[in-house]
């Protein structure tokens, strides 16, 4: 079935900020939701697994997710574009399934590849193995960017969550099975989570929308290549610069059990500090392309929608990272259980990284939204080689200096690595958000002095909690009672701080909007 021209028109949006909010508010409502289901299910895979099986994971997921960028694009595409057809919907379909396919193809080659680079030999399978998630993944891709270029992004949010409960309920059973029978294959309890997500994520997409793919017919989708393939190279050399790190440890540690390990505490304490980012993230990105897109012909509601996404964004991650870095070594204490001992310096380490990476996640959208993909490849070029180089002397200082005997040199090495990463993208974000922001001749300037307003009473409350926690240790509190106490503690100190901030910038979003006629 193909749509008619009629029900391709895209909603005005940028006339609707209220859509906006309320939209924001649903998939915000409903992540929630699903970051209590995933963190949920990674505290029993981590208790029931170990670290050694996510240091497999964390070799493949460069293999895995690089190739599938291409893919990813024109669905981004799909979602930029001003008018698309029925006819280029159905292209684009055909091409990313086309792309998918290939992708996949391209991670289980690449498994050959890295087995001998990382010196794995079980790389090969584990790469095999995950490389049909691509592919199940690009059934849905068009589809996502129909309800997302109607902006059903709380209905995408509700397929999201149900997928996460299943997966996470899969990985579990698996594990369980697996801790039984042969605990070194627990990677496949992290496979079968990959593939029920995916899956039912393509199934809600499919079933969620009213669109179906017609026949091949020939039409124009020159703009549209034209944006994807920029925008694929773009976000390929991101991805890369931001999983550089988990591909050097896996360089240098892959070839060992121990190795492994230390590549499964990192890969593990990377996705734990990212969750953070990827909950408000997700939404705020979610919605922030498409309404700056149609937003890009009125300067004043740009700006305006612009700045409130970078406002919320500020306002929620930067205390995250602060107070994530203070409660590090409870929170590793809490959810990972014995044998994550030097899991929680790594933790400390890559907390930090939490204030700024939003920051410069949303910011592809902000060039995007009017088309800036060759200039969006030239920050991501920048970005890479600053990274690159941070990593490098990370290298150099883990292999030039003695640590005591509680610090073994991979220790150090992983440590040194996840530091790097902190430092370079607090370095990076101010010149980056400047280069995002003149391109799209918005003035950064007060915005920096609200970023800056924002971490010094965060720091206050990092230090607020700081003092408390340490009160409850040398008291003897249980750590069950000690980390809530803590957490709550900050929470309300930041509250205080920030109640005038939270409140014009943030509960805004939470609030039920009045349903306005699009």
């Amino acid at each position: 079935m193909v749509d008619s021209p009629q029900s391709d028109a895209m909603p005005s949006v940028a006339a609707n900020p209220s859509r906006v909010r309320r939209e924001t508010r649903k998939v915000l409502i409903l992540q929630i939701a699903r970051q209590i289901v995933a963190m949920s299910g990674a505290i029993a895979l981590y208790r029931l697994l170990g670290p050694e099986p996510f240091g497999l994971y964390g070799m493949v997921i460069p293999l895995l997710m690089l190739p599938r960028m291409p893919a990813k694009a024109m669905r981004m595409a799909a979602v930029q574009a001003e008018k698309i057809s029925g006819n280029q919907r159905s292209a684009v379909f055909y091409l990313t399934v086309l792309l998918g396919a290939g992708a996949a193809l391209l991670t289980g080659g690449l498994g050959h590849l890295f087995s001998r680079i990382y010196q794995a030999p079980e790389l090969v399978w584990v790469s095999w193995a995950f490389a049909g998630t691509t592919l199940a993944e690009s059934f849905g891709l068009t589809h996502l960017a129909c309800l997302q270029r109607e902006l059903k992004l709380g209905k995408i949010a509700g397929i999201r969550l149900v997928s996460q409960i299943a997966a996470v309920t899969a990985a579990v059973l698996a594990a369980v099975q697996l801790q039984a029978d042969v605990l070194e294959l627990g990677v496949w309890a992290l496979i079968a989570m990959e593939y029920v997500q995916l899956s039912m994520n393509t199934l809600g997409y499919w079933y969620s929308g009213r669109w179906r793919p017609g026949g091949l017919v020939k039409t124009e989708i020159k703009h549209l290549l034209s944006f994807g393939g920029n925008y694929s190279l773009s976000r390929l050399i991101f991805y890369t610069g931001q999983n550089m790190d988990k591909i050097l440890l896996a360089f240098v540690l892959g070839g060992t059990q121990t190795g492994q390990r230390l590549l499964g505490m990192y890969t593990a304490m990377y996705n734990l500090m990212m969750k953070p980012v990827y909950f408000v993230t997700d939404p705020v990105t979610s919605v922030m392309l498409p309404s700056l897109s149609r937003a890009r012909n009125n300067p004043k509601d740009y700006s305006r929608i612009a700045i409130s996404f970078y406002r919320f964004t500020a306002i929620l991650l930067i205390p995250a990272g602060v107070g994530l870095a203070v409660v590090s070594t409870d929170v590793v204490s809490l959810i990972s259980g014995p044998g994550w001992d030097e899991a929680a310096v790594m933790l400390l380490a890559l907390a930090p990284a939490i204030c700024v990476h939003g920051l410069i996640n949303i910011s592809g959208s902000l060039l995007a939204s009017v088309g800036q993909t060759g200039r969006l490849l030239a920050a991501a070029s920048m970005l890479f080689l600053i990274q690159a180089q941070g990593y490098a002397a990370a290298y150099w200082f883990a292999s030039q200096f003695e640590f005591g005997p509680d610090l073994s040199v991979h220790d150090a090495f992983s440590v040194a690595v996840a530091a790097s990463y902190s430092v370079v993208l607090m370095v990076f974000t101010v010149p980056y958000l400047a280069f995002c922001f003149s391109r799209v001749e918005l003035a950064i300037g007060p915005l920096l002095l609200e970023f800056g307003q924002i971490l010094g009473r965060s720091m206050l409350m990092g230090i607020t909690v700081w003092f408390l926690q340490d009160l409850m240790v040398s008291s003897g509190w249980n750590l069950y009672l000690r980390l809530p106490m803590a957490i709550l503690a900050g929470v309300l100190a930041y509250s205080i701080l920030m109640w005038s901030r939270i409140q014009q910038s943030v509960l805004p979003f939470f609030k039920r909007a009045p349903e306005v006629q699009a």
